[in-house]
């Protein structure tokens, strides 16, 4: 199994960028293995719809078949090909397909919040702004995929041991990067 399966090909952009598919992989990952029956019980969706994306996400080459898990030929079982997926940063599409509909998903997260006034402790919506030189800037980056890592790898270990258990998907978007704005940018932020 690979450590990082990098998403670089517009067919694996395609097919990481559909949220279901997405928890088909997460829900690989914390199984180990998976039919399409299994999946559609995790993810409460119907068999057939799981089965189609699962088609897709193995001609993208990011799961494959585990036929040592199956009971006789006909049965498909699944795995995935790495423990993590990446989108690489300059992959053509990566914007269209991945980030923006990253970013409606946290406006409509916020905008249902907005509406609904209840306070929750499972969310969060921090924008920090921080002074940093290239080494700080450095050093914050990897704390961050430290605790990232830590809590990927808490949750699966937690769905593994306890499959049955009632889960949410959460998502988390995350972006340091120096703040340079354009000039028409900021000006049409300030009133």
């Amino acid at each position: 199994m690979l450590e990082t399966f990098r998403v670089q090909d517009p067919a694996a952009l395609r097919a990481i960028a559909h949220p279901l598919r997405q928890r088909i992989l997460i829900e690989l990952a914390a199984l180990g293995h998976a039919r399409a029956a299994d999946l559609a019980r995790a993810t409460d969706e119907p068999a057939n719809a799981v089965s189609f994306h699962l088609r897709v996400l193995a001609k993208a080459g990011m799961i494959v078949e585990a036929p040592e898990h199956a009971r006789d030929r006909r049965d498909r079982v699944w795995t995935n090909v790495a423990k993590s997926y990446a989108v690489e940063p300059g992959t053509p599409a990566a914007m269209r397909d991945v980030v923006v509909p990253a970013l409606r998903w946290a406006e409509e997260t916020f905008r249902r919040a907005n509406a609904s006034g209840e306070s929750r402790d499972d969310r969060i919506l921090a924008l920090s702004t921080f002074l940093l030189d290239d080494e700080q800037a450095a050093a914050l980056v990897t704390e961050l995929q430290d605790v990232l890592e830590r809590w990927s790898e808490r949750s699966l270990e937690a769905a593994r041991a306890a499959p049955r258990a009632r889960r949410e998907t959460y998502q988390l978007l995350a972006v340091l990067a120096p703040q340079a704005l354009a000039e028409d940018d900021a000006a049409a932020v300030d009133p």
